[in-house]
């Protein structure tokens, strides 16, 4: 029976991990600990030219970015005054660098039929065109969506024809626009949230309404998030959010999935980017203008800010979007402008208390505390071990939720078996704590002990006795602008044991023993790894496991040369099954297994030209006419008949170096000048001796009398992948189309 459990490694990383633990000026970004910004910082005072009303903008696939420009300036601060639909081209900038300004009018103009006159667009008409929009939004079929709130409908703007598509009208004043694909929704004033279509009449989302909500952001649910997690099954796993009273001291984001909220005065516009199951949504929320826009991460019902948040210098006031290249685009007096990581302004120190980390053991002694974190110059980590034997009568400080984060942070499971450090205890702690240092004997081999990247291993003893619980509290010490980054903590237990090759008398003390200890760690860490490389060099020799750059090295010993342009996922494959294909070099399966991996799966098929003698190749008269006889004695050239009507010296000669020692190679797949350089070497290196080959992509397509053999050079595949055409981009007979089908134009009841 086995007294004493195993050694082990204990981690603290990880949201589930970091919830169990008690902040104090710090935040949690992402999966990283930094020190918190400092709310008390100067903001920066850029020039601002504030717009006169909210407008908003977004981009279509073309790269354009549509927006509604106002024209005037209502009396009444409460009406909407009249606007018009533009567009600038993303892409298009100076020499400097500065994306143009040049604003180009969308002039739409209203649906008729073939011989209808054209409508005269008068005021209260069904075929009025857009002239108060106010949000916009385009799908990703490019039609665009505009809200008239002075009208109380949405425009549907076919963009390619330039003309209405659809009018949609609603009882409510439409507000806002919010596209994610091709779904696109629709909030009213009175809260509700509506799903539109270029056809079907607007259908109303379960989502619970909301009172005072301006604006709205959707994005879609990862299919690996829970489907409970998502409230309403029924709205398709759509993530929404509203916000409330933009502009107000009191404006606070919702949301409508789950009811959550988090307030953030004085936001007035949000978007949401793509969802992520572990870290959640990202949504960027634009402030006054001269403020930083703030970044947020939703996770189920957990809102946290996000960093230092985004720099907009000029920012007008008006709507934000998310440009093609994923950055946030907002617009100022000079024309459009991208947001850029906000210098980032911290508290110069901040705590981390951990929660207890159980070994299971009575008086188990600890190895070295070691931190994955990046600490840049200026900064440290300083570390407070304290262990315990029990939690009986254990004062622990109160769970106290990451800067930015809300109050039911601090709602996990069970806490009762991680209690936090105990307050007799943090109170009897030394000023300054200990200060950890850079492991200088980092793991050579790739494993879960090795550092991510950007990252390094930093170490300090546990500075206390043998006791079957450890609880690590890490301080951060930072300035204005720097903050150390910690990704996790890991512990072992027991410690080293090299104690026990001393002679007792030397640490039966236990100052001595706890000296020692602590004294022969540095020595033991570096004959660990050691002693960890030398048991684990067998792995050296397993293609699936050895650390990238020592793939060639393992390719030599079967004489694999490698190419640069293998991956590194081809290379582990290739140096796997070299020993099999070397036993049947020059073949056509070996040959075709070769291609097969360096394409990743790719069909591959090989097609020797001998076999092709006597049979129909189209367009090749030679082929067709030789014919090989067998029986009374081999005859090689002639038509097959009896060889007194056509003396065989009267026939034309088969030309043998059209067929023998040539093959061809096709594969099945697109590859790019790269990749099929890459192949023909391949095969020029393993093909047998004095033979000539062809290498043919799918892209070759069908040539008759050139390399056309219906079912196995011959390609029937899906042919739908045409775009439509652009004057100026597009070349016609390459896979472009003109036009595309009208939409209906029925009328919804």
């Amino acid at each position: 029976m086995r007294l004493t459990p195993d050694a082990a490694t204990l981690w603290m990383r990880g949201l589930p991990h970091w919830r169990r633990c008690a902040f104090d000026g710090v935040a949690l970004l992402g999966d990283d600990l930094v020190l918190a910004p400092d709310p008390h910082a100067p903001a920066p005072d850029w020039p601002v030219e504030s717009a006169r009303r909210f407008t908003g903008m977004a981009f279509d696939a073309r790269c354009r970015l549509f927006r509604a420009m106002p024209l005037d300036t209502p009396a009444d601060p409460a009406s909407e005054g009249t606007s018009a639909l533009a567009y600038v081209i993303w892409g298009q900038t100076t020499a400097l660098g500065v994306h143009d300004a040049t604003v180009h009018p969308l002039n739409v103009t209203a649906a008729r039929t073939e011989g209808a006159p054209v409508p005269d667009g008068g005021a209260g008409s069904d075929d009025t065109l857009p002239r108060h929009a106010v949000a916009v939004g385009v799908d990703s079929r490019d039609l665009l969506y505009a809200t008239d709130p002075v009208e109380r409908v949405v425009w549907v703007i076919d963009t390619w024809q330039r003309e209405v598509a659809r009018r949609i009208p609603f009882t409510a004043v439409p507000l806002d626009v919010a596209v994610c694909g091709d779904a696109v929704f629709v909030l009213t004033d009175d809260g509700q949230v509506w799903r539109v279509s270029p056809c079907d009449a607007p259908e109303p989302m379960p989502w619970p309404r909301r009172a005072g909500a301006a604006r709205l952001t959707v994005s879609r649910a990862v299919q690996a998030r829970d489907a409970g997690a998502v409230a309403g099954g029924s709205a398709g796993g759509w993530l929404a959010w509203v916000l409330i009273e933009p502009g107000a001291a009191l404006s606070r984001v919702q949301a409508l999935h789950n009811g959550s909220a988090i307030t953030v005065a004085d936001a007035l516009d949000l978007v949401s980017g793509e969802d992520d199951a572990r870290l959640g949504t990202p949504l960027t929320l634009a402030m006054q203008p001269g403020q930083d826009f703030v970044q947020l991460r939703w996770l189920g019902a957990q809102p946290t800010v996000q960093g230092a948040g985004l720099s907009a210098p000029g920012y007008d006031g008006t709507g934000i979007t998310l440009a093609p290249d994923g950055r946030i685009a907002y617009w100022t007096s000079a024309g459009l402008r991208h947001t850029s990581p906000a210098r980032s302004r911290y508290r110069t120190q901040g705590r981390v208390f951990g929660f207890a980390l159980d070994s299971g053991h009575d008086q188990r002694s600890w190895g070295a505390v070691r931190v994955m974190a990046c600490v840049p110059p200026g900064t440290e980590l300083r570390v407070w071990t304290v262990t315990r034997d029990e939690l009986d009568d254990l004062d622990s400080l109160p769970h106290t939720p990451p800067v930015g984060a809300l109050a039911d942070f601090t709602a996990v499971p069970e806490p009762e078996r991680t209690p936090l450090i105990s307050a007799q205890d943090w109170a009897r702690q030394p000023e300054g704590g200990h200060r950890v240092f850079r492991d200088a004997h980092a793991p050579a081999m790739s494993g879960p002990d090795a550092p991510e990247a950007g990252l390094q291993w930093f170490e300090v003893p546990v500075m206390a006795p043998p006791g079957r619980y450890l609880w690590v509290v890490l301080a951060l010490h930072g300035t204005r602008h720097k903050s150390p980054r910690v990704r996790a903590v890991q512990v072992a237990h027991p410690g080293h044991r090299w104690l026990q090759q001393l002679p007792r008398t030397l640490w039966h003390e236990p100052a001595a023993r706890d000296f020692l200890h602590r004294y022969l760690m540095p020595l033991a860490r570096v004959l660990d790894d050691w002693d960890r490389s030398g048991a684990e060099r067998h792995r050296l020799l397993n293609p699936r496991a050895t650390p990238g750059e020592a793939l060639p090295w393992l390719g030599r010993f079967v004489g694999l040369a490698m190419d640069p342009c293998w991956s590194e996922t081809v290379q582990r494959r290739m140096v796997g099954e070299a020993a099999r294909l070397f036993r049947t070099r020059g073949t056509v399966a070996s040959l075709r297994r070769m291609v097969s991996i360096l394409t990743e799966g790719a069909e591959v098929v090989l097609i020797e030209h001998h076999r092709l003698r006597g049979g129909g190749v189209v367009g090749h008269e030679q082929a067709r006419a030789s014919q090989a006889v067998l029986g009374a004695g081999f005859r090689v050239g002639g038509l097959i008949g009896e060889p007194n009507e056509r003396p065989l010296a009267d026939t034309t000669p088969v030309r043998f170096d059209d067929f023998a020692h040539r093959f061809t190679v096709m594969v099945v797949a697109r590859l790019t000048e790269a990749q099929r350089a890459c192949v023909e070497r391949l095969i020029e290196l393993h093909k047998p001796a004095h033979t000539a080959f062809t290498l043919c992509t799918a892209e070759g397509g069908l040539r008759l009398g050139v390399g056309s053999h219906v079912g196995v050079s011959a390609v029937v595949g899906h042919a739908a992948r045409m775009q439509p055409a652009i004057t100026g981009e597009a070349a016609l007979g390459q896979g472009f189309i003109l036009g595309r089908p009208e939409l209906p134009r029925e009328p919804i009841a």
